[in-house]
């Protein structure tokens, strides 16, 4: 979506609401990102805005620091602006043209010299979109094969049922995180996945964000399988890991984001336990979420992308230094464990 065309009020009912779309056109021209998309960053950029009109009465130029603004692992974007009170009252008689704005990368300020700019990955998410549509096909299958035949048959055959699974139908660890069990169900994990996807695959690559997605989600059934007998589905179990392959990453590169990282971090963590808790509600399968995300933080710390700052300014790029093979032998070794867990739990418990 493009910013310019969201909705503005009236600047006398809302006076920050014509600077919170300044600040996301600026945002969305200069490095790409579209923050009206991400409920949290638009949250972060209204709160500062406010926050910045209310100081006016004390300080005639208040300042907007936006720390690593969306909150993910997009590069080391800061966005500063100082402003004054004709950014919130432009009509008003009694205001001095006082304002200036100044956005950082890596440090570098653009207000006095040029700044330096690293080239970011620019893959598209295909992996992340594919997943999306293969998930709300198979719903709208599980629709019409109930209104059909008289029951859901891709959750009668791919629902994670422990007493089948023992009996040997083992695809129930695989199949349950391209399931669900309602519309709201679908779309609370596919609004997940597009925003969590599309910022972890521009990183990761197709290949080892589908990886990604295939461990976490097998982890977390794998979690469920043995600490719950209670049938479950869901996509969140790949999800959870996603959100914590993202953790990782971000902590492993926290150079790259200087002290910012610990703003990204924080909120990531944040969101992860929030919706841990909200998971202790009847119903949910908790021990999904927990093996989702230990499986995506086990799989990134091990075969996540290790980037560093090649080139020479002002022409910088990030490269990364785990080879193509060294992903594929990490992720078939991370298979073959979860695999002979899942054989220990049935040799055990079978």
């Amino acid at each position: 979506m493009n910013q310019n065309n969201l909705p503005v009020s009236s600047e006398k009912n809302n006076p920050g609401q014509q600077l919170v779309s300044i600040i996301l056109s600026e945002v969305s021209r200069k490095y790409n990102i579209d923050l009206s998309q991400d409920p949290v960053a638009l949250e972060r950029i209204k709160d500062a805005v406010e926050k910045a009109r209310l100081e006016l009465d004390t300080n005639p130029q208040p300042e907007i620091n936006l720390p690593s603004i969306s909150a993910n692992p997009s590069g080391p974007i800061h966005f500063q602006r100082v402003v004054s009170r004709e950014d919130y009252y432009p009509d008003s008689p009694e205001v001095e043209n006082i304002g200036r704005h100044q956005e950082q990368v890596d440090g570098y300020t653009s207000q006095a010299q040029p700044a330096l700019r690293i080239k970011l990955p620019d893959r598209k998410p295909l992996v992340t979109y594919s997943l999306m549509v293969i998930n709300v096909v198979l719903y709208l299958l599980q629709i019409l094969t109930d209104s059909l035949v008289g029951f859901d048959v891709p959750a009668a055959i791919g629902l994670k049922v422990n007493e089948l699974i023992f009996a040997g139908q083992y695809w129930r660890l695989v199949t349950p995180m391209f399931l669900h069990g309602s519309i709201l169900h679908l779309g609370f994990n596919m609004y997940a996945l597009y925003i969590l996807g599309r910022r972890v695959e521009r990183f990761f690559g197709s290949f080892r964000f589908l990886g990604l997605y295939l461990i976490a989600g097998i982890a977390g059934n794998m979690f469920s399988f043995f600490f719950t007998p209670a049938p479950s589905l869901g996509s969140s179990t790949a999800i959870f890991g996603i959100l914590g392959a993202e953790g990782v990453f971000i902590y492993q590169h926290r150079k790259l984001f200087g002290d910012q990282f610990r703003v990204a971090l924080k909120q990531i963590v944040q969101v992860a336990v929030v919706n841990i808790l909200i998971g202790l509600s009847p119903g949910i399968d908790n021990w999904g979420h927990i093996g989702g995300l230990i499986g995506g933080v086990l799989f990134t710390w091990f075969t996540g992308p290790v980037f560093q700052v090649q080139g020479a300014p002002p022409l910088l790029r990030l490269e990364d230094k785990r080879a193509l093979r060294t992903i594929g032998i990490g992720f078939t070794i991370q298979l073959i464990l979860l695999i002979g867990l899942i054989a220990l739990i049935i040799f055990f418990r079978g």
